[in-house]
């Protein structure tokens, strides 16, 4: 399933894991490019594949127009490897 969804200024699109085929990853944009964690790391986030479109986009524009939504998967990713 490949998906391309736009909200405020952010762009997600989604392609296979290649780890876990069973898994789809939402690669996430701002402004053009890869919208990084406090460690520089690209921020994704997993889906089964089982998810409908409407679950995807409907966590694509959350993730772009509420905030405090927003900063709490950054911060959760940034210390995930602590």
């Amino acid at each position: 399933m490949e998906l391309n969804f736009e909200f405020s200024g952010f762009r997600f699109s989604t392609g296979p894991d290649p780890e876990r085929p069973e898994r789809v990853i939402v690669s996430i944009f701002k402004d053009g490019a890869p919208f990084a964690d406090l460690h520089g790391r690209a921020i994704t986030r997993g889906f089964s594949a089982k998810t409908s479109a409407a679950g995807i986009e409907e966590f694509c524009r959350r993730f772009a127009t509420d905030d405090a939504f927003r900063n709490e998967l950054l911060v959760k990713q940034t210390l995930s490897c602590c």
